[in-house]
């Protein structure tokens, strides 16, 4: 091997090692930017590794997004949200009980409406008359459990959300040993994730042709390389 090509060796091994921490970063920065974004959805007070298990009656809610917002006294919840004007958000919402949760309606036409919730609750909704933007509605949950809800024009168009009430709620664990979890399911935004299965496919294409270029020298046709 001669001095040139051993110069050039390490000149795109130094490349290599440069562009795989780049991409490393780019990655990381990327997800760490998803989980902050549009439809993240946020761990609230409660945290953890422990969410609640949502019916499956809001699998295919416009929005979707979930917030664990527990140990929070006071919870907003926008009505007529998204690009759409259709969708709750957070659309998925855990409270403690006594919580006092703040319907505020971002869009014109909509009303609250319950669809199921824990024997004696008594939540009535806002009511059968469709409200505008500004209109706020307010109810605090005393009674633990699992409430769902639509909006009475818009349910065929996934405008229905779920209020999960106190701990007695079943629950699921998405992370700390619990398993391999959908990062959908986790609240997260997919293209992140994309991103990072990017970062790691270049990763391994670097240190192929790194292995490859180490072990047979360089390309006959390349000036300098091995004949």
């Amino acid at each position: 091997m001669d001095e040139s090509a051993d110069v050039s060796r390490r000149a795109l091994l130094r490349g290599v090692a440069g562009a795989t921490a780049a991409s490393t970063a780019a990655g990381t920065a990327a997800a760490q930017e998803g989980e902050g974004g549009e439809g993240g959805g946020g761990e609230g007070g409660g945290g953890g590794n422990q969410r609640a298990v949502f019916p499956s009656y809001v699998d295919g809610a416009a929005g979707g997004a979930y917030s664990d917002e527990r140990g929070s006294s006071e919870v907003t919840v926008e009505v007529g949200a998204g690009s759409q004007s259709v969708a709750f958000a957070p659309t998925k919402l855990w409270v403690d009980t006594g919580t006092t949760v703040n319907f505020e309606w971002v869009s014109n036409g909509h009303n609250v409406l319950p669809n199921t919730q824990p024997e004696g609750a008594g939540w009535s909704g806002s009511g059968d008359s469709l409200e505008d933007e500004g209109f706020t509605y307010s109810h605090t949950f005393e009674t633990g459990g699992m409430y769902t809800y639509y909006c009475q024009p818009h349910e065929q168009l996934g405008m229905v959300g779920a209020i999960a009430v106190g701990g007695d709620v079943e629950t699921e664990t998405v992370g700390g040993g619990g398993g391999e979890v959908d990062p959908e399911h986790m609240g997260v935004p997919f293209h992140p994730h994309y991103v990072g299965i990017a970062t790691i496919v270049m990763m391994v294409v670097s240190l192929l042709f790194t292995f490859f270029q180490l072990k047979y020298g360089e390309s006959a046709h390349a000036s300098g390389g091995n004949n």
